[in-house]
């Protein structure tokens, strides 16, 4: 077993496993499992890597322009992490999304540098077959998900917008929008090949052969295409934009770099013709975000009646008919993610904590959008959330990051193009490592536009990283310079392999033993995070299922192996609470007693793991409530869990509300009232808190606010209000026996 072909392998199998692995049977499907697969290839490419320097001799790294600002980069990230207001988010990225956590970006640019220290231009090929593969699989599963074979798993409306093996239409869209541009330029590859075979051997070529000839012509185009249908699918507009601006830039510098060769300047235009007619005549056949499909346009020309009889009436509001616009709701949050940045400026609040510190400035105008109550855990915008949580120190380091990526890009692109000096052989460029950098590059300048409209994922960071790495390496050649504080040795380096482990020193050995058990600890610990997932979603699983008993014993086995992970102690509490209201039930007074202190011990030691995860302190009043049914003091504990949850979200509407029952219910309904109030102006079209306060006032005797209160819920908010509409006819009945 050769290692460096072993490397290559492994970085081939990650780029295939990567975009396809999901696993229904932890707590997120997609993300998690492909952080997990990250992690564990990482792993294995760092031991082979440092095995081959033991087998060798000599310490492998190759130097290049990204060494000093992916150190910088990972410098700030470890000091944000370090004055976290969430060390552990921090170090392990936000639970459900997982990547971006100071883990990750260290596992990346270990990827990153064990690239261009052990592969090769022969080496980017494969993997960029082996990316191409994986996303065919992908792409295909994708057009499937449009005709619906797997509309009935989802939550979601797959068959409207498609994310395949990705979790999110999104996330698919920016890894088409990266991958295509790389797709083409292996098109080309495929063509020089399949025509310089073809005029090499054309007397001795039977017609068959010649069918086959022709066909492998035309793979690249069906290919391109197929990952393009699957881009229109998802519905993306960031992804569509993203593809359009890297193909405008693809096409831009493949048609500048040839307009010296005629001959050859109408070739690549004829096939840059070819890919975009076909490109367009998808757009009008499928449709776009900002396009119908001719069936479509033609229904609309021939039946216009038809048009105006199908439109939505407005019975009420806009905002609740359709919800609102991304657009809208993105600027909402991005300047909640601005005034983070204006609190935490240096290093932010912490790598990954924007779905803590944002709802600190969370702007008002948030509870009047449709997501109003949606969790955030990222600013929707990849440089606003380095800029939230790592302050303008981060932002810098991950703009000086990018700058060197686009200066290894382009300072390679003139290098190749200048050590080929245009020589032609009447098909395509000489060699085709030009036209792979330069589909390397589009497909980058992608990532850094639809990071302008989201947020990474594992796939996309991946080749954030190994882009860069690609273009390195295609242009090292077949030769890798290496730093050594020991003169190389003679002989075939290349061929050193496991079996020469029988030569080794005796200090060699002792290193590749110790470097296998810590390799094995890596695993076994990775392995055990990925396990205890498993168990906390089981346990999830069990509870909903009605199965308490077991599902606290599987939680407990969670948090057994993962004993700081806090979201699993608040499992535990949310699952106690449930079993000591069934002990209530049954007048066991005392099991019911035992389960609460067991319920409130778990989600105060939740608290304290993670005391600025508001979804924490809303569990926390929500077990505190289900409490009070077994001992009514819990009430307090609950009002005192919605004021600190206050303190940390002071624009947050349904803590408001919820802390407003909670007053009324302790008695207090002045403070309730005054709450209610304070609710209501911070989101005038909350329909709960409208009608509580009508009910209160009714209450107090004040019928004329009441009515106010209730009318205005069935005229501007939900005119269909059942509950609004029964008791405004139970006031003017009340009213009318009076009269």
């Amino acid at each position: 077993m050769n290692i460096k072909k072993t490397i290559a392998v492994l970085y081939n199998s990650l780029l295939f496993i990567v975009p396809l692995i999901l696993w229904p049977y932890t707590s997120e499907l997609f993300e998690f499992n492909k952080i997990v697969v990250t992690y564990i290839f990482t792993v294995l490419v760092l031991f082979f890597w440092i095995l081959r320097c033991i087998f060798e001799k000599k310490i492998i790294f190759k130097r290049t322009v990204l060494d000093i600002p992916i150190l910088i980069f990972i410098g700030s990230q470890t000091i944000s992490t370090i004055i976290s207001i969430d060390a552990r988010t921090s170090v392990f990225g936000y639970y459900s999304r997982f990547n971006g956590g100071l883990l990750s970006i260290i596992g990346y640019s270990i990827l990153y540098w064990g690239y261009v220290s052990n592969l090769q231009a022969n080496d980017v090929l494969s993997s960029i077959k082996m990316i191409l593969f994986s996303t065919f699989l992908s792409s295909v599963y994708g057009i499937l998900e449009r005709f619906g074979i797997d509309k009935d798993i989802w939550v979601q409306d797959v068959q409207n917008r498609v994310f395949s093996t990705f979790g999110q239409p999104n996330w698919l869209a920016a890894w088409l929008a990266a991958v295509i541009p790389v797709s083409i330029s292996w098109g080309f590859t495929i063509l020089r090949q399949t025509i310089i075979g073809y005029q090499q051997n054309s007397k001795l070529i039977d017609k068959s052969i010649k069918y086959s000839t022709l066909i492998k012509t035309f793979i690249p185009y069906i290919i391109s295409s197929i990952f393009f249908i699957t881009l229109l699918f998802t519905k993306s507009r960031s992804g569509i934009l993203g593809f359009g601006i890297a193909n405008l830039i693809y096409w831009g510098l493949v048609l500048i770099f040839l307009l010296k060769d005629k001959n050859l300047f109408k070739k690549v235009l004829r096939t840059f013709i070819i890919t975009n007619v076909s490109f367009g005549v998808i757009i009008a056949v499928v449709g776009s975000p900002w396009s119908p499909t001719i069936s479509q346009l033609i229904g609309k020309i021939n039946d216009k009646t038809a048009i105006v009889d199908d439109a939505p009436q407005a019975t009420s509001p806009a905002l609740e008919l359709g919800g609102s616009s991304s657009v809208e709701i993105r600027k909402i949050v991005w300047q909640g993610a601005i005034d983070v940045w204006k609190n935490y400026p240096l290093f932010g609040s912490g790598v990954e904590t924007f779905a803590f510190s944002y709802y600190r400035f969370r702007p008002v105008s948030h509870n009047l959008v449709s997501e109003w109550d949606f969790l955030y855990n990222k600013a929707h915008n990849e440089y606003l959330n380095f800029m939230a949580t790592t302050g303008s120190v981060g932002i810098l380091t991950y703009t000086i990051l990018i700058i060197c990526s686009l200066y290894i890009f382009s300072t390679h692109i003139f290098k190749l193009l200048k050590d080929q000096n245009l020589k032609i052989d009447n098909t395509i460029f000489k060699n085709d490592d030009l036209l792979i950098t330069i589909g390397l590059f589009s497909g980058f300048i992608s990532i850094l536009i639809t990071n302008f409209f989201g947020f990474s994922v594992v796939p996309v960071n991946l080749l954030f990283f190994l882009f860069p790495a690609m273009a390195v390496a295609m242009v090292a050649g077949d030769r890798l310079q290496v730093t050594s504080n020991k003169p190389q040795a003679t002989g075939k380096s290349d061929e050193l392999n496991v079996r020469s482990y029988k030569i080794l020193k005796q200090e060699q050995k002792v290193f590749s033993f110790f470097l296998l058990l810590v390799t094995c600890y890596l695993l076994f610990s990775i392995s055990r995070y990925w396990y205890a997932d498993i168990l906390y979603n089981k346990a999830d699983g069990l509870a909903k299922s009605g199965n308490l008993i077991d599902s606290v014993k599987t939680i407990n086995s969670a948090i057994e192996i993962s004993p700081k992970e806090a979201v699993y102690h608040d499992e535990l509490a949310s699952q106690l609470a449930d079993i000591a209201l069934v002990y209530k039930s049954q007048n066991n007074e005392e099991s019911a007693k035992l389960f609460s202190q067991n319920a409130v011990r778990s989600v105060t030691k939740a608290e304290t793991l993670s005391p600025n995860n508001l979804n924490i302190l809303r569990n926390k009043a929500r077990v505190a409530i289900l409490l009070s049914e077994v001992n009514p003091i819990y009430i307090l504990d609950a009002k005192n869990a919605l004021l600190k949850g206050i303190e940390m979200a002071p624009t947050e509407a349904k803590l408001y509300h919820n802390l407003s029952l909670t007053y009324y219910r302790i008695g207090d309904v002045e403070k309730a009232i005054e709450t209610l109030k304070i609710t209501i102006d911070l989101k005038a079209n909350y329909k709960d808190a409208r009608y509580a306060y009508a009910i209160i006032m009714q209450e107090k005797g004040n019928i004329e606010e009441a009515k106010y209160q209730l009318e205005y819920i069935l005229k501007n908010i939900d005119p269909n209000d059942t509950r609004a509409k029964v008791a405004l006819e139970e006031i003017d009945g009340l009213q009318n026996s009076l009269d």
